[in-house]
C-alpha cells in the first residue's frame, strides 16, 4: 500500500511538473512560427535556424526575438524587427475564416489591426487581450456574397462564351481556305498586269518616237519657212532698188517713177493725174513734143518684179503644205495618246484590284498567325472594343487594334499572355511617347463577365498603364470550378469559425 502510494505521489507530481512544461513549449513553439508561411514553419521547427543562404546559423532562441541576426530578416517572420530588408518575408495572417494574406513586417504590432484575425498585433499585457477583434467571420460573409454573384455571373458569361464560340468555329480554317484561293486568283490577276504593262510600256514607246519625230519635222518646217521668208524679202529690196532712180531716199511714183509729194499716202486719183500729165505738157505754151520715144520696157519689168503675190505664193503654199503635214501627225500622235491613256487606265484598274487582293491576303495571313489565346476563344473579340469614361478620361482598348486615351495612343496590341491560373493580359506597346520619356504601354487583363466593359485603367507606373476588362470570352468551366472551390472552402471556414466562437468576438 505503502509503495502503491509513492507511486501514486510521483505520478502527480511528475504530471504537475510536465503540464506546465509542455504548455509553456506550446507558447515557445507559437511564438517561433508566428507570422510565418505555413509551408515554412519546418524550417523553424528546429534547434538551429539557417539563413543566408546557408550562410548564417541561428540558435532556435534567437527567432522572433525583436533582434534581426539574418542578412535576408528571415529569422523575424513575426515581427518588424527586419522591416525593410530585402527579401525579407512579410507577416503571414491566417485569417481563419476568411481569405489568408501577408503584410509588410514594418506593419506588425503598430496597433493598426491589418489581419482580419488580428494576429499581427499581439494581445495586451495589462488586460491579456486581444488589441484587434476578430473580423474575419464578417469578411468571411462579405466575401461570400461576392463569390455566390461572380459565381453566378461566370456562369451566364460562360454561356455566352459558348455561343459567340459556335459563331467563329473553324474561322482560322476557313481564312486559310480564303488566303489559298485568293492567292491563286491573285497570281492570275498578277500575269495580266504584267501583261499589259508590257504592251503598255509598248504603246508608250511608239508615242514616244512619233512626238519626237513630229517635234523635229515642225522644228524644221519653221527653220524652212523663215529661210524662205528672209530669202523673199531679201528678193524683194531687190527689186525695189532697181526701180529708185537720183535721190534713193525720195518716193518715186510707181507707174512714173516721178518724185512724189511727201503726202502721196493722201492723193487723190484726179490730182495724181494732173501730177504726171504736167511733166509732159509745158505750162508755158511750149513746143510741141517731137515723135514720142517709147517707154523703156524694164519699166514693166520693174513692176512686175515687185508684186508681193509673186514673191509670197510659192512660200504660201509651202506654209499651207507644212501645216498639213503638222496636222495629220499630231492627229496621229493624238490616236496614239489616246489610246495609250486608255490602256493606261485599264492597267491602272487591274494593278489596284490586285493591290486589294495582296493587301486581303496579308490581313487574312495576320489572321491566321495570330494568338487568340486558349482555344481560340477571343476570335470574336476581332473588330469589338472596351470603351469607358474613367474619371476625366475616355478610354478605349480594341484587342488586336489600337488603345487611346482620348486622343492619345497608349498602344497597339502586341500579344496575348496567359498566367498559371488561365488569366488572359492582352499587351498594348509602341504607343504616343511622353514628355522625356518612354512610349506609353498598356496590360489589359481580361476576366469573366456577362458582357463586355472597360472596369479600370490606371497609370502605376508613368506611361505604364495597366487596366482590366470583363467579358464572356474570358468565362470557361476552369472559372467556375476555381469559384465554386473558393465557396465550398470559404462555408467551410465560415462553420469551423462559427463552431470555435471566433462569431462571439466579433
Amino acid at each position: 500500500m505503502r509503495s502503491n502510494a509513492r507511486v501514486a505521489i510521483a505520478i502527480v507530481v511528475t504530471l504537475a511538473c510536465v503540464a506546465p512544461s509542455t504548455a509553456s513549449e506550446a507558447r515557445a513553439r507559437a511564438d517561433v512560427v508566428r507570422g510565418a508561411h505555413p509551408s515554412k514553419i519546418h524550417l523553424y521547427d528546429v534547434d538551429v535556424f539557417s539563413c543566408d543562404d546557408g550562410r548564417t546559423r541561428v540558435p532556435r532562441a534567437r527567432i522572433n526575438d525583436e533582434y534581426c541576426d539574418c542578412g535576408d530578416g528571415s529569422d523575424e517572420p513575426g515581427t518588424s524587427a527586419c522591416a525593410g530588408r530585402t527579401g525579407a518575408p512579410g507577416f503571414y495572417c491566417p485569417n481563419v475564416g476568411s481569405t489568408p494574406k501577408t503584410v509588410a513586417s514594418s506593419r506588425v504590432d503598430d496597433g493598426v489591426c491589418d489581419c482580419c484575425d488580428g494576429s499581427d498585433e499581439r494581445e495586451t499585457s495589462s488586460m491579456n487581450k486581444k488589441t484587434c477583434p476578430n473580423a474575419c467571420f464578417n469578411e468571411a460573409k462579405a466575401r461570400r456574397e461576392e463569390l455566390v454573384a461572380e459565381l453566378s455571373r461566370a456562369r451566364r458569361g460562360t454561356k455566352a462564351r459558348d455561343a459567340a464560340a459556335a459563331k467563329t468555329r473553324g474561322r482560322r480554317e476557313a481564312w486559310v481556305k480564303e488566303r489559298e484561293a485568293l492567292e491563286k486568283e491573285a497570281a492570275k490577276k498578277k500575269e495580266v498586269v504584267d501583261a499589259m504593262r508590257v504592251e503598255l510600256d509598248a504603246v508608250e514607246e511608239i508615242e514616244r518616237k512619233a512626238r519626237e519625230a513630229r517635234e523635229a519635222a515642225e522644228a524644221k518646217a519653221r527653220e524652212e519657212e523663215e529661210a524662205a521668208r528672209a530669202n523673199e524679202e531679201g528678193e524683194r529690196g531687190d527689186a525695189e532698188g532697181r526701180i529708185v532712180e537720183g535721190d534713193e531716199s525720195a518716193p518715186r511714183d510707181d507707174e512714173t517713177g516721178a518724185e512724189k509729194p511727201a503726202d502721196d499716202a493722201e492723193e487723190t486719183d484726179e490730182e495724181r493725174g494732173k501730177r504726171i500729165a504736167s511733166q509732159w505738157i509745158s505750162d508755158e505754151g511750149a513746143e510741141e513734143p517731137g515723135p514720142e520715144e517709147p517707154e523703156p520696157q524694164e519699166f514693166d519689168d520693174r513692176v512686175d518684179d515687185v508684186d508681193d503675190s509673186t514673191f509670197s505664193f510659192k512660200s504660201r503654199i509651202g506654209g499651207l503644205l507644212d501645216r498639213a503635214k503638222s496636222f495629220v501627225a499630231r492627229r496621229a500622235d493624238d490616236k496614239l495618246t489616246n489610246s495609250a491613256s486608255s490602256k493606261k487606265d485599264a492597267h491602272r484598274r487591274q494593278k489596284e484590284a490586285l493591290d486589294d487582293m495582296e493587301s486581303k491576303i496579308q490581313e487574312l495571313k495576320t489572321n491566321i498567325e495570330r494568338d487568340y489565346g486558349p482555344g481560340d476563344a477571343m476570335i470574336s473579340l476581332l473588330g469589338r472594343c472596351f470603351d469607358a469614361k474613367i474619371e476625366k478620361y475616355k478610354y478605349s482598348a480594341c484587342p488586336f487594334g489600337d488603345a487611346t486615351q482620348d486622343h492619345v495612343r497608349l498602344g497597339s496590341h502586341d500579344s496575348v499572355e496567359t498566367n498559371d491560373d488561365g488569366h488572359v493580359t492582352l499587351t498594348f506597346k509602341a504607343g504616343d511617347s511622353c514628355w522625356s520619356g518612354p512610349s506609353r504601354s498598356l496590360a489589359l487583363s481580361l476576366r469573366c463577365g456577362e458582357k463586355d466593359e472597360l472596369v479600370s485603367i490606371d497609370e502605376p507606373s508613368r506611361c505604364e498603364y495597366v487596366g482590366v476588362a470583363r467579358t464572356p470570352i474570358a468565362c470557361d468551366p476552369t472559372t467556375i470550378d476555381a469559384l465554386e472551390r473558393e465557396l465550398r472552402e470559404l462555408d467551410r471556414l465560415i462553420a469551423t469559425a462559427s463552431s470555435s466562437g471566433a462569431k462571439t468576438e466579433l
